[in-house]
């Protein structure tokens, strides 16, 4: 018995992955109108969203380790593609980035195709050991995506992606009109990225498209939250890639909203998500934050085109959503329909959990329940790694033969490098020595060929037109000039005088007949003979023609690769063959490759290396700072009246309330500096210690004179061999 539904067509994995849209398609399914949520609830749902709100914001420390992967590739790309610029756009830029949100940069580059520019990125980026380098080139803007191999932060880079860095001014300025715009766009990206409805390469929303969602919603409360920047009567057109935008923004985008609006926080994403549910704006209308409202799509001449997504999913294969089905216009690029990127299987997810969060939130479920991660296996949580964990325990003349091994290995393979360097350099160079001699050579070895090839068809020519004439004359048997003799002597017989006293006989007058016509045969075939013959001696003297041009050819051929040996040496003993350049080029491809898997090796030595240098470095600190702290006690125990030592503190090391400052504001703190923050009473002292101005200046002047002294592991430029790189 078949599990397919009858109504819906749908099976019963279909049914089990979309229960609540099969209900609705079966009719089974009523929504709540949202008018039994009380003013507890929507209290409770404004202190839930702000609280995973404060959980999920980026850390400072998440924000340096963003910062410096941007330098990083800013200056590693750069380097790589003069005249280029690496810029920043997206969440990260526009202040709605949550904990887990990727790195969004645009290379701006001139010069060279996008999909190009992508393969030759997608090498630099191997190169730098990134992980998951997907090309995605089928995309409305080609770009690489990929995640850094320390940080684990997922980066997208696209190309000449103007447009987007205004797309990311638009939305930086509607979050600074309003906290609740920036919490509201927060909070539905982090339920679209638990659920798993937030992420364009798997064929659903993308969070921008999310967040222009969620701004229309805003622009359609009464009063409206967010207004329209994008009105006015002065309009700022620019012509990006070669195509005219409207890019008006209003500068004061505050002075737009003519009402307050006082609605909390849980009030207005139960307004997002009754909108999209109960009114469902994409059955009849265009998301279009451009106009303020929703446009119909009869105005925008967006039809909902079909297969619609139940019904595509039915069909199954490689089957496609129809056009405009859930349409999100961009609001620059007004023919640009962001929903182009979903798939059947995604726009099916996106209703079943846009149903599942209304039916939820109505029945008294927390923000956190309905938030719940989809699939857990797909956030993989990083844990903080001490550097130098294995090498805390080890005695210090372990270390420093692990450093003179390292500084060995990193040496050996330092040479080793240059010499599959150079070994590749010759390669290439023989492979260009051949091309250029083949340039050179070209027209003689074109003449050649064609010498060459003339032969064996002349030959076999000459063959042919020998054989048959010696068969013609095999079947004559006289040649060409008896036979034309005999047939006039013949013919005169029959045709001359008739001496009456010698008057031949009718035998013989048959006989003479006879002979005629035999001769007149012969003479036919005689000439194809003759003819045969003389095609003959004409090919003859081409073939002997040839032979000779040939050998002048060839010679000509030895003193040019006599003269190009004697310009390059290491062609001596190398076959002038393309097959051989051919076989250099795919020799110093395969060197290319062990010698970038050395580099490689290279740099994880000349990392290890740093490593044991900085830990020695470490513990010369340390054990300085221990002597000096014990001298400093022998020296310090001065006695006072009651002829006790004084124990008062040492002034020469960093103070408590300097320590305690700087890791309330954020500073970096070395160990010595950590071991005083330990014994002043803590990380709990941070909070509670309240610096005072003097100590703060006191403290900040400290900072400046300690910066160099202080150690801590924070990404620099990552190191790159000179040697075989491409500038």
């Amino acid at each position: 018995m078949s599990d397919e539904c009858q109504i819906t067509g749908f099976d019963s994995e279909q049914q089990h992955r979309w229960p609540l849209v099969h209900q609705y398609l079966c009719e089974q399914l009523e929504f709540p109108d949202g008018s039994g949520l009380a003013p507890e609830a929507l209290k409770q749902l404004t202190l839930d969203l702000e609280s995973v709100l404060e959980g999920q914001l980026p850390t400072k420390s998440a924000a340096k380790k963003r910062d410096g992967l941007y330098e990083h590739l800013k200056r590693t790309i750069e380097k790589r593609f003069k005249g280029s610029s690496l810029r920043r756009f997206g969440s990260s830029e526009s202040g709605l980035s949550l904990s887990h949100g990727d790195l969004d940069l645009c290379l701006l580059f001139d010069g060279q195709k996008p999909k190009k520019v992508l393969r030759s990125l997608s090498s630099t980026l191997r190169y730098q050991e990134m992980e998951d380098i997907q090309v995605i080139n089928s995309a409305k803007v080609p770009i690489i995506k990929f995640i850094d191999e320390r940080t684990k932060i997922p980066v997208d880079i696209s190309i000449n992606n103007t447009l987007a860095l205004h797309n990311t001014t638009l939305l930086k300025a509607y979050s600074e009109t309003d906290e609740r715009i920036r919490q509201c766009i927060l909070g539905i990206k982090y339920w679209a990225h638990q659920r798993d409805v937030c992420d364009a390469a798997k064929g659903t929303f993308s969070s921008y498209a999310w967040s222009l969602i969620m701004l229309q919603a805003l622009q359609t409360t009464t009063p409206c939250v967010a207004p329209n920047i994008q009105t006015g009567k002065e309009r700022t057109i620019l012509k990006v890639e070669g195509v005219e935008y409207d890019l008006t923004m209003a500068a004061e985008p505050q002075k737009l909203l003519k009402e307050q609006n006082t609605q909390s926080l849980g009030e207005l994403l139960v307004h997002f998500f009754q909108q999209l549910v109960i009114e469902r704006p994409w059955d009849e209308h265009v998301i279009s934050i451009r106009s303020g409202a929703p446009i119909t799509r009869k105005k925008k001449k967006w039809k909902y085109g079909k297969p619609n997504a139940s019904k595509a999913v039915i069909e199954g294969g490689k089957t496609r959503l129809g056009l405009h089905s859930f349409p999100v216009e961009d609001p620059f690029n007004h023919e640009h329909d962001l929903s182009r990127v979903l798939r059947p299987d995604g726009a099916m997810d996106i209703q079943e959990e846009l149903f599942r969060f209304w039916i939820g939130i109505n029945e008294g479920k927390s923000f956190s329940e309905l938030c719940e991660l989809k699939n857990p296996e797909r956030i993989q949580e990083m844990e903080e790694k001490d550097l130098f964990e294995d090498l805390r325990k080890l005695p210090k003349s372990d270390i420093d033969k692990m450093l003179k091994e390292t500084e060995s290995q990193h040496s050996d393979l330092e040479i080793r490098i240059e010499a599959l360097h150079q070994e590749r350099k010759n390669n290439i160079q023989i492979s260009q020595a051949l091309r250029g001699h083949f340039e050179e050579t070209s027209g003689l070895r074109k003449e050649h060929r064609t010498l060459v090839r003339s032969l064996r068809p002349r030959s076999e020519k000459m063959d042919q037109l020998q054989e048959q004439r010696d068969q013609y004359n095999q079947q004559i048997g006289i040649p060409l000039y008896r036979i034309r003799e005999l047939l006039v002597e013949v013919y005169d017989n029959l045709t001359g005088d008739i001496d009456f006293f010698h008057v031949p006989s009718l035998q013989r007058e048959e006989e003479q007949f006879s002979w005629f016509f035999e001769l007149h045969a012969m003479h036919a075939v005689a000439l194809k003979a003759d003819a045969a013959h003389k095609e003959f001696i004409e090919l003859v003297r081409e073939q002997k023609k040839a032979v000779k041009d040939l050998k002048i050819t060839e010679k000509k051929q030895t003193e040019v690769h006599a003269e190009l040996v004697k310009s390059e040496p290491i062609l001596a003993n190398i076959t002038t063959e393309f097959s051989q350049a051919r076989q250099f080029d795919q020799n110093a491809h395969s060197l290319n490759k062990v010698i970038q898997q050395r580099r490689k090796e290279l740099r994880h030595l000349r990392r290890e290396k740093g490593r044991l240098e900085a830990w020695i470095r470490v513990s010369i600190r340390k054990d300085s700072a221990r002597n000096s702290h014990s001298k400093g006690d022998r020296k310090g125990r001065k006695k006072g009246k009651s002829g006790q030592a004084n124990w008062a503190p040492r002034r020469d090391g960093p103070k408590p309330e300097e320590v305690q400052h700087r890791a309330a504001t954020g500073g970096t703190l070395s160990l010595s500096d950590l071991d005083v923050l330990l014994n002043s009473g803590g990380i709990a002292s941070v909070s509670k210690s309240r610096p005072t101005p003097k100590s703060s200046r006191r403290a900040e002047r400290k900072k400046k004179q300690n910066t160099a002294r202080q150690f801590s592991a924070q990404r620099g430029e990552r190191a790159q061999s000179k040697k075989g790189r491409k500038d």
